[in-house]
């Protein structure tokens, strides 16, 4: 499978993250006073941001790779590994489960302030400020569980492509990730509160679902780690007498 083919699905799997599609919906839900552009300006934010931190990410990969990998085959490494992918399971078990509980608790109580942070990003008395710090914001807080967009970093470095070819891709990856909402811009402008049905769906399907994907991504990624370390070969070993 060529590069573009083993990336475009994580790109499709970021369009749902919160930063690309939650916060963009939420926005066109604003009951009065919506400026359009400051959500398309929103999206050319978090666009460039994954993008920029990417290209750092994808430049110092090469750097680090050999003496990483190094590092985790040692057994040290491999204890960390299996120890941060053990810690990712239970955090995934936390969220999915306890955390759920709480944050229902205080959900009304944070309801003012996210609307207030709406207003200063696209309501009627919307400033660019207030757009810059809601999309920093939003990466920033997604950096712990941007998991498909790491590894889209990791195969572009594995290609050996030339860097402005991997530049390139990543710029389409972005691209893909911020489409559905742009699109839903769009639809905005056209069909104006005719679309306002459609998505308060789409807003209570994502508050529905997603503390548990984010668990799930969690605990996925976890065992994941956690599976490829010698560590965890051992244990299962003593656990069926092999």
């Amino acid at each position: 499978m060529d590069v573009l083919g083993q990336i475009l699905p994580l790109a499709l799997l970021d369009t749902v993250s919160v930063s690309t599609l939650a916060i963009p919906v939420w926005f066109l839900l604003t009951p009065r006073g919506l400026r359009i552009g400051n959500v398309y300006g929103y999206l050319l934010i978090v666009g460039a941001g994954y993008l920029a931190l990417g290209l750092l990410l994808l430049g110092g990969l090469s750097a680090v790779r050999e003496p990483l990998g190094d590092a985790v085959a040692s057994h040290a490494g491999d204890t960390v590994v299996a120890v941060a992918g053990g810690a990712l399971l239970l955090l995934g078990l936390y969220y999915g489960f306890v955390k759920r509980d709480r944050d229902h608790k205080g959900e009304e109580g944070n309801q003012g302030r996210l609307t207030r942070w709406r207003e200063a990003a696209v309501g009627s008395q919307a400033t660019a400020r207030g757009v810059v710090t809601v999309a920093l914001v939003a990466v920033a807080l997604e950096i712990t569980t941007m998991f498909p967009y790491l590894a889209a970093i990791d195969i572009l470095d594995r290609s050996r492509q030339p860097w402005a070819e991997q530049a390139a891709l990543l710029a389409l990856y972005c691209l893909v990730m911020i489409g559905p909402a742009v699109l839903a811009a769009l639809a905005q402008q056209i069909a104006g509160r005719a679309l306002h049905p459609a998505l308060n769906r789409i807003d209570r399907w994502i508050r529905r679902n997603a503390r548990e994907n984010t668990a799930w991504l969690f605990g996925v990624v976890g065992f994941l780690m956690l599976s490829t370390t010698k560590l965890y070969e051992h244990g299962m070993n003593r656990l069926t007498g092999e």
